[in-house]
């Protein structure tokens, strides 16, 4: 039961384009030793030093199909063992089916063999057809003989190794193409991995400024209502900043999320998701005032604990840097409000020169304070809002104080 297996196994390790030609050329050139036409020339088996007969020449053609077998596995070795049969058929008087064979085992060590091999291959056969041709310039007289055995031995020897080196060369041209169109789509999902987490990244920035502020402020504020006791103006007061950053919430928060549905029209897109400006900085400032803190903002030539940006030199801002100057002091006061309620704190915004500069210092909290947990990611979305446009941020204690300090140039992107 097992010997039969056996033999399917070692055969199926041979595919139909080894085993169909090896076997194509035996029986073609057994047919051709059987009606006996396979002589090269008329009676030049006459001519050959050995005299067998016909049914003898199969076992050099025998081999040298065998060869055929491998010739894509060990193409020189296949070549080699052919040439070896072919010389024994020579001896016998050399035959159309051994020469057919041979062709076959030429053309593949040519295509399947390395490149240093198949070149020296090729020029080995260009080095034979020269010797040849001087051989028989310098033997035979008779010029149409010359004529007919030269081309004879180009359309044996010269021809499959010209068609294999013109398959191998459309072959490498075609790898080559492939090669670089696999190239050219890594590139491209890379291109668009990158595109994804860097929309990713503005997307978390966005979520994180628009929500996390007010949500920190309304979490701030509820925990001071239960401080104020019987004062319910104060209490009111509270309560409508609450209700003010939860309607703001909800607002921006619907804003990006038609925007990433892609539902609204232009005109209406454009209203809901216009960015924030520092010409709405007095809201911000009264949502951080309702939370504890006690500000005082110097914007452009106005200053005052209760100023605004007003009118002056902060119209007209590049829009990016608008956006950006908002983003930095929210998410400082912001800062400010979980870490050291109550505190005392600075905002500074000012153009000078081809800069703006954005300045917030608050109290550290003291040593009785307690304030809400945070991951840090504020600092890393004001320090990648500057980096975006040019500018620079930085965020350490000075003395007994915070100190947030951003440069962000006139002239950055989005102008």
């Amino acid at each position: 039961m097992t010997a039969p297996g056996v033999s399917r196994n070692r055969i199926s390790r041979f595919g139909r384009k080894d085993v169909l030609p090896a076997v194509g050329l035996f029986v073609v050139g057994a047919a051709l030793y059987a009606v006996g036409w396979y002589p090269f020339f008329r009676d030049v088996h006459t001519l050959a030093p050995w005299d067998v007969p016909v049914g003898w020449r199969l076992i050099p053609l025998g081999g040298a199909c065998v060869a055929v077998l491998v010739r894509r596995r060990l193409p020189m070795s296949a070549l080699g063992a052919g040439l070896f049969l072919g010389a024994i058929d020579v001896l016998m008087g050399f035959s159309i089916s051994m020469l057919l064979v041979l062709s076959e085992l030429l053309y593949s060590a040519t295509l399947h063999a390395s490149r240093y091999a198949s070149r020296m291959l090729v020029r080995t056969v260009i080095a034979l057809m020269v010797a040849f041709t001087t051989a028989l310039l310098s033997v035979v007289r008779d010029w149409q003989v010359v004529v007919l055995l030269v081309m004879l031995m180009l359309t044996i020897v010269f021809v499959p190794v010209w068609w294999a080196m013109t398959v191998r060369q459309e072959r490498d041209v075609a790898e080559a193409e492939r090669s670089r169109a696999e190239q050219q789509a890594t590139i491209a999902e890379l291109d668009r991995r990158t595109a994804v987490a860097e929309e990713r990244a503005r997307m978390a920035r966005e979520l994180h400024d628009v929500i996390a502020g007010h949500l920190s402020a309304i979490a701030i504020q509820s925990d001071a209502v239960g401080t104020m006791g019987e004062d319910r103006a104060a209490v009111d007061e509270v309560l409508r900043t609450i209700r003010k950053n939860s309607v703001d919430a909800l607002r921006e928060m619907r804003a990006m999320i038609e925007l990433l549905r892609g539902q609204d029209t232009e005109g209406e897109r454009a209203s809901r998701t216009a960015p924030a400006r520092l010409a709405e900085l007095d809201a911000l400032l009264e949502s951080a005032r309702a939370a504890g803190l006690d500000v005082t903002v110097t914007a452009g030539a106005q200053d005052g604990p209760a100023g605004g940006p007003g009118d002056g030199p902060l119209h007209g801002l590049p829009a990016s840097v608008d956006l950006a100057a908002y983003r930095i002091v929210q998410e400082a006061l912001t800062n400010a409000a979980k870490h050291a309620a109550g505190a005392r704190a600075w905002v500074t915004v000012r153009p000078e020169g081809g800069d703006l500069y954005v300045e917030i210092v608050n109290e550290l909290a003291g040593e009785g304070m307690s304030g809400l947990p945070g991951a840090g990611i504020g600092l890393l979305n004001m320090h990648e809002r500057a980096v975006a446009i040019g500018g620079t941020v930085s965020a350490e204690p000075v003395g007994d104080r915070w100190r947030v300090h951003a440069v962000l140039p006139l002239g950055g992107e989005g102008t």
